[in-house]
């Protein structure tokens, strides 16, 4: 079984499940999910940081962009990895996450094994 430690954060529920479907039919079996980014930044403050994080952009509460903010300012997680997954194929949305050093790949939903194999490639 795989041991990497994810979070799926997305405000619609229905994603997050998906998404945990996707991810446990291929082994991953730590998989925890919250729908929006201050939830997230309570999660990673209180609990063991993830090693993946699969993260929507648009979001009421706090943004995706806003999370990831909050992350490099409070020095939270610095080996966590961050996957943007959201409906947005916006260039500009795909330039501003290039530009948080722990973003490693911009996907757009839904999530699908081929995608996370990509994203497992990139990251091991």
């Amino acid at each position: 079984m795989n041991e990497t430690n994810i979070l799926l954060i997305d405000d619609d529920p229905i994603v997050n499940f998906l998404s945990e479907i996707v991810l446990k039919n291929m082994g991953f079996n730590d998989i925890s999910a919250v729908t929006d980014g201050k939830q997230a930044l309570e999660s990673l403050k209180n609990e063991k940081c993830p090693d993946l994080v699969f993260l929507d952009i648009n979001m009421p509460v706090m943004d995706g962009f806003s999370f990831l903010a909050r992350v490099v300012k409070e020095l939270l997680c610095k080996h966590m990895k961050v996957v943007i997954l959201s409906s947005s194929g916006r260039q500009k949305d795909k330039d501003l996450a290039s530009q948080f050093s722990n973003v490693v790949d911009y996907i757009e939903k839904p999530l699908s094994q081929d995608k996370v194999r990509q994203v497992m490639e990139k990251i091991n």
